[in-house]
């Protein structure tokens, strides 16, 4: 799954040129994804809540694995957009569910652990899967990449129905608790940062392989060397951004990674030589990817009797910002260059950092945590 979120981008040229539809078209694929992982991720987790979490997950898995091979079947832009919808669907009811098994697995010992190891399966998705993915749409076809992260998902699936135990269910959560968490502006602008930042991200790397193209000429193995740069990067902050916000704290782990990921998408745009396009793109995927651990500590520092809902929107913040990012790229894309929607991505980084700044002046007060605290009936 952390290979199905982005090896599109890889191959977007190639997808575009088999379908017979623009870029700007054809990165729509990555919206839909990205905009049903996170408009159904927390209303799957709410109606799901009394399933079985073994079959639950297989069935997850099926469907995402189903997935994958028809998008790489679709004849027309059209049906893969259908088939991206299933994936996107897949993905979210596995990936919380996933979590959800970690931790019951590990123990309150061990939580964080087990935790730390979903969100490393993901990363390591993008930094070897996203590569691999893209040479094998370099070199052989864009169906072969999809083909390629259907058969990864297939092993996962008989992996899981293998060595998976029976797991008990989670206490549930009502719907109405979820949805009253968002009630309180705190969380809502915590997860609108995280949007933000997803989106300032997404809507340059969707359409990289442009950029690239026009910066440094990068296709073929070059630029799946520049994608593992950037997943690299990306590695080295998902595991680091936690000790470094143990050490820091939350709020100055945000403020540098922000910062960087504006800096970054606006070098990016003028980075001419190789070699600062590999260092830019190592520090684009650091920045990127040292968000997502801190927004969710100061989310269930606000809310620690609800972590698992909190956690839910933020990770919805995340794809709809991914969606919001992919489209609005390819809507601009029609108008302006590639690599001068790297300064698009960068003034979006900048209404983040803008976002960032109100929450860490806005600090929360007693009365609202007790506020908090009730909506847990």
């Amino acid at each position: 799954m952390g290979t199905d979120s982005f090896v599109l981008a890889g191959i977007l040229p190639q997808i575009s040129s088999g379908l017979g539809q623009s870029i700007s078209a054809t990165g729509q694929a990555i919206t839909a994804f990205s905009l049903t992982y996170g408009l159904t991720a927390p209303f799957l987790a709410a109606f799901t809540g009394k399933l079985p979490r073994k079959p639950l997950m297989a069935f997850a898995l099926a469907v995402f694995v189903a997935a994958n091979l028809a998008s790489a079947a679709a004849p027309t832009l059209a049906l893969m957009l259908v088939a991206r919808v299933a994936a996107g669907l897949g993905a979210a009811l596995y990936t919380p569910n996933a979590s959800a098994a970690a931790a019951a697995l590990a123990g309150p010992a061990h939580r964080g652990r087990a935790l730390a190891a979903i969100l490393g399966g993901l990363t390591v998705g993008t930094v070897l899967g996203v590569p691999v993915g893209t040479w094998i749409g370099q070199h052989l076809s864009w169906q072969a990449s999809l083909i390629f992260v259907a058969l990864v998902g297939a092993v996962a699936l008989v992996g899981l129905l293998a060595v998976l135990p029976p797991l008990p269910l989670p206490p549930p959560v009502p719907l109405r608790a979820r949805v009253a968490v968002l009630a309180h502006a705190r969380v809502v602008a915590i997860v609108a940062f995280m949007l933000l930042e997803s989106a300032a991200a997404i809507l340059v790397y969707t359409y990289v392989a442009q950029v690239l193209d026009d910066t440094v000429h990068a296709h073929g193995t070059t630029l799946a060397l520049l994608l593992l740069a950037w997943g690299v990067g990306g590695a080295i902050c998902a595991f680091g951004s936690g000790r470094l916000t143990d050490r820091w704290g939350a709020d100055r782990t945000l403020s540098l990674a922000i910062g960087l990921l504006a800096v970054t998408l606006t070098v990016l745009a003028v980075s001419s030589s190789l070699p600062l396009a590999f260092a830019v793109m190592t520090l684009n995927g650091a920045a990127g990817w040292a968000v997502a651990t801190p927004n969710n500590h100061r989310l269930t520092e606000f809310v620690p009797h609800l972590p698992g809902v909190v956690i839910s929107f933020n990770s919805a913040g995340i794809y709809l910002g991914q969606a919001i990012g992919a489209g609005l790229g390819g809507v601009l894309l029609d108008a302006i260059s590639a690599t001068q929607l790297c300064y698009v991505g960068a003034g979006i980084a900048v209404l983040a950092a803008a976002l960032h700044l109100f929450i860490i002046r806005t600090p929360a007060t007693p009365a609202a945590l007790d506020e908090v605290a009730r909506t847990r009936g």
